[in-house]
């Protein structure tokens, strides 16, 4: 069975998120079978982002675009199910964690120019990076993300291709958490466990809570919550 699910955060203009949730499924689903599940996976971020940058380019050129200097991108994760197999893609800052046996575990890294490694593999790519009031940026736009899909006048330096995890479920296993630094600024992977657990009784209303508790706690970044159960738990379905 092959499962998919997906969080696109927007941080420069919706175009490149609303074009990403439609295009990245749909790469994924073209590659099916013909390669490992990890390489679909990057080769559909990396289709994702050569397809979009190339429609901004034909709007430029059309001249339906008039801001010269507007480059949209948008972070993303992507969680897919093979039979008994997690497969997580992460290219920037959305952070996507699993409950297993009452603890959460992070299966993506954020990528962040605050991030080491990250700055050091933007340098060794031709980018800059520079620290700007609070934090480390990269490049003229000042953006934090050092991964994205778009933002096409930062690259290569900000790569579209996700780092990927792989994950073996067990029984352990409860639920699945995919949300957008708007959640992860003020709430704890532990705090979001908590949440759902004390609101598992109705399934549905769990990432509802955890946005509008988000909210409540000052978040001033787009909050973006899924929350997937991997048992059967009240009406919630299981999926492997």
């Amino acid at each position: 069975m092959l499962w998919c699910n997906e969080v696109c955060e927007e941080f420069a203009g919706a175009a490149a998120a609303e074009f990403s949730a439609q295009a990245l499924p749909a790469f994924l689903k073209s590659l099916g079978s013909s390669c490992s599940p990890a390489d679909a996976l990057l080769e559909a971020f990396v289709r994702t982002d050569n397809a979009f940058r190339s429609e901004l380019d034909i709007h430029r050129k059309s001249k339906r675009i008039t801001q010269k200097d507007w480059h949209p991108g948008c972070t993303a994760a992507v969680a897919l199910i093979v039979k008994n197999k997690l497969f997580v893609a992460n290219a920037g800052d959305c952070r996507t964690i699993i409950a297993r046996g009452g603890f959460p575990f992070a299966l993506s890294r954020d990528h962040t120019a605050s991030c080491l490694e990250e700055r050091e593999r933007v340098v060794g790519a031709g980018g800059q990076v520079k620290w700007q009031v609070d934090t480390w940026r990269v490049g003229p736009a000042a953006l934090q993300v050092t991964r994205s899909i778009g933002d096409d006048d930062l690259k290569p330096a900000v790569t579209p291709e996700p780092e990927i995890t792989e994950t073996v479920l067990s029984a352990e296993d409860e639920f699945l958490v995919m949300a957008s630094d708007g959640l992860w600024d003020v709430m704890s992977n532990e705090e979001v466990v908590s949440i759902i657990r004390d609101t598992v009784k109705e399934p549905a209303m769990c990432s509802k809570r955890l946005a509008t508790e988000a909210a409540e706690r000052g978040s001033k970044d787009n909050i973006t919550v899924i929350v997937v159960f991997l048992r059967p738990v009240s009406t919630a379905e299981r999926i492997y």
